[in-house]
């Protein structure tokens, strides 16, 4: 299995970009591009789904963060499914977790 994979679907009311693997340094290119091809259609919501992450180091975390601020500055929303507990820490250990609309599962992407 490759180190990192992306998957893009378009559902109803949103883009989605599952990934999985490792996102780092190594990953950080494919995951931005990847993340334009599904900002080039403007959806008004994108959801990242990170449970499929094994990994996510700081250069993974700083892709998260400017996908983040290209969304604010576009009047759209950039939703994130929390990953497995070893990629959650990431965003405890940073405190980031005011900063980016976390959510913990399917259900709460309702909202």
């Amino acid at each position: 299995m490759p180190a990192f994979e992306s998957q893009a679907s378009h559902e109803p009311d949103h883009a989605r970009l599952s990934l999985y693997g490792e996102l780092d340094i190594a990953a950080a290119a494919d995951f931005e591009a990847a993340l334009g091809e599904l900002e080039r259609d403007r959806p008004e919501r994108i959801v990242l789904d990170l449970r499929g992450l094994t990994f996510l180091d700081s250069t993974g975390l700083r892709a998260l963060l400017g996908a983040d601020t290209r969304a604010r500055e576009d009047g759209r929303r950039l939703t994130i499914l929390q990953g497995p507990a070893a990629v959650r820490r990431v965003f405890e250990i940073t405190g980031l977790e005011g900063r980016l609309e976390l959510v913990d599962d399917e259900a709460s992407l309702a909202s």
